[in-house]
């Protein structure tokens, strides 16, 4: 299977060392899911879609995975997350700008350990300038929730923005 490029960016901007516990937003069909899993020796990764029909295709798409999987077929935002924190969260192409408005950085902020990991990869269509918009305003976003924000441009327009939320 080919994966495609925001799917390996983004997972590479994880810089995972395989004892992690990681979040994706929005896994869809589990690409991302996958290259995790590769990755994680002893961690655990929570795939999480509204969809159940993506939640179906991540699991049988993982059937090895065990304990170092758990989906929740859900919205970020309407999962009771208790006191359950990440190492790193993800998503690809997903527009939390759009679904949350000003709601989704203090929703990862919480969500993330003191200097965890969050990273956005977004590929829009040839030509549209779509990335740069999304980037802008998702940095602007994580800006003012104290985050330390990298832009990593992409190969083929790809934007791919790395922050780390700020020391406890």
């Amino acid at each position: 299977m080919t994966i495609a490029a925001r799917h390996r960016l983004a997972v590479q901007a994880l810089d995972l060392k395989g004892d992690e516990q990681i979040l994706e937003i929005g896994c869809g069909h589990g690409v991302a899911v996958g290259l995790v899993l590769e990755r994680l020796t002893t961690g655990r990764i929570t795939a999480l879609d509204q969809s159940d029909k993506m939640i179906a295709a991540v699991r049988s798409g993982s059937p090895k995975a065990k304990a170092r999987l758990r989906t929740i077929a859900k919205a970020i935002e309407d999962v009771d997350w208790g006191a359950e924190t990440f190492d790193a969260i993800f998503a690809v192409n997903v527009d939390l700008n759009l679904r949350l408005g000003e709601r989704w950085a203090p929703l990862v902020k919480n969500l993330l350990k003191p200097e965890g990991r969050f990273v956005l990869a977004f590929d829009p269509p040839p030509g549209s300038g779509k990335a740069d918009a999304f980037a802008d305003l998702a940095m602007q976003r994580l800006g003012a929730e104290g985050f330390a924000i990298q832009s990593l441009r992409g190969e083929a327009g790809i934007a791919v923005i790395k922050a780390t939320s700020p020391a406890g």
